[in-house]
């Protein structure tokens, strides 16, 4: 069996996001890759997960389960994928 690929995974991420709480007045929500991942169905993360590693920081790999979330959110339709940058002193 090969690795899920983002398109394998597209629908249960727009399944999450769907569920996700609205943010306040005319403000989107917004979820991490991480906080999507966790959403995901038991066995789905879990697959992802074996296949992929968590990642991270010294993880030592390039597309971890998040990355993998991350691409199938930027499939699904109105979705905007954007990054944070963490001060310095936070990422240590």
């Amino acid at each position: 069996m090969s690795n899920l690929m983002p398109s394998d995974v597209r629908d249960a991420v727009a399944d999450v996001l769907r569920r996700a709480a609205r943010g306040d007045g005319d403000r989107p929500n917004f979820l991490t890759a991480y906080q999507i991942l966790d959403r995901l169905p038991a066995r789905l993360r879990a697959r992802l997960i074996s296949e992929r590693t968590l990642g991270g920081q010294g993880a030592g790999v390039q597309y971890a389960a998040a990355s993998v979330v991350s691409d199938a959110a930027e499939m699904v339709p109105g979705v905007v994928v954007d990054y944070i940058d963490i001060p310095p002193q936070l990422a240590a």
